[in-house]
């Protein structure tokens, strides 16, 4: 499901900022500046405040993804209270908010004690998604088109 799956996206985005961050915070102290020590105005000194600035460059992105990010994922994780099934909950929140894979699902699900088939899953799971239809925001919404 779209909706759901833009969630998972919006995390990805925020994995490669951090990663990004880190690579650059690694650059900077390999050059020699570690906790914000005095840059001299040499060539070096510019490249190291270049660094920085791109430092910052990151963490405003990060921070701008972020507040959309939990907005999104609050406003999506909501639109789960509609379902009374708590397996599908589970289905639902383990695919597309954990970014888990069916057999893993079905794994977890069982690890519990349960015996749950991998056609009861599947079931829960598209059960789930036609009660949840009516309440995600309408420009999420997809149809599959048949031919």
């Amino acid at each position: 499901m779209r909706y759901f799956k833009g969630v998972l996206a919006s995390e990805r985005r925020i994995r490669c900022i951090e990663a990004e961050i880190e690579r650059q915070q690694s650059r900077l102290a390999l050059n020699g500046v570690e906790g914000g020590e005095q840059v001299s105005r040499t060539m070096e000194g510019d490249a190291m405040e270049r660094g920085f600035v791109k430092l910052y460059d990151f963490c405003d992105a990060l921070d701008t993804e972020l507040i959309g990010y939990v907005e999104e994922r609050e406003a999506a994780r909501r639109t789960l209270d509609c379902l009374d099934d708590g397996d599908m909950v589970e289905v639902v929140y383990l695919r597309y908010f954990e970014g888990l894979r069916f057999p893993a699902i079905l794994k977890l699900l069982n690890a519990g004690g349960r015996n749950m088939s991998e056609r009861k899953m599947y079931s829960l799971h598209e059960q789930a998604l036609c009660r949840l239809w009516r309440v995600i925001p309408r420009e999420h919404r997809q149809r599959k088109s048949v031919q």
